[in-house]
């Protein structure tokens, strides 16, 4: 029966002191916690006054008379050629398709043939002589006109056509 009384005993206190300790450490906690609270306040206040005041030595660069610093020193030049038009005189002014043509005369000694441009203007033209831009007349037989033009494709290189200025007969079109 004692063995009772004294558990009982031992019971209460020890569940008094747990309850004295679990209440300060609630005090102590309440009091820690608006401790840290304050700290975090003033921390951050003091944070805020730092990144938004405005120094009176603050540094601005200022861009004008002075070079970008990202652009490289050394820089390539193009260098634009002007290709001055040409004037073209003569029968460079027509190109194989504005000419056709009227008759061929052939002789031992000379081979040369009558063309025709679209307002029945007649010429004369002779092997090597320059027709169009691009053109040279390369030669003259017997039903036709072989004019020989020349283009540069992407690479650069020469790339050469020919043109055949064929004679009608009487009564073609």
């Amino acid at each position: 029966m004692y063995l009772k009384a004294i558990n009982k005993f031992v019971f209460i206190i020890f569940a008094a002191c747990l309850f004295f300790s679990m209440q300060s450490t609630v005090v102590f906690s309440a009091e820690e916690t608006a401790a840290e609270e304050q700290k975090e306040l003033k921390f951050t206040e003091k944070m805020a006054a730092i990144l938004f005041q405005e120094a009176a030595d603050a540094f601005v660069y200022k861009r004008e008379g002075r070079n970008d610093p990202f652009i490289p020193f050394v820089q390539e030049r193009v260098v634009a050629t002007v290709v001055p038009v040409e004037e073209l005189t003569g029968m460079r002014k027509y190109e194989p398709g504005q000419l056709s043509v009227v008759a061929i005369v052939s002789s031992p000694g000379d081979t040369f043939a009558m063309v025709q441009d679209s307002n029945n203007q007649g010429y004369i033209i002779r092997e090597g002589i320059l027709l169009g831009r691009t053109g040279v007349v390369e030669a003259i037989v017997p039903n036709k006109v072989i004019v020989k033009n020349y283009t540069y494709n992407l690479a650069g290189d020469k790339i050469y056509k020919t043109v055949e200025m064929v004679l009608k007969q009487e009564g073609e079109k």
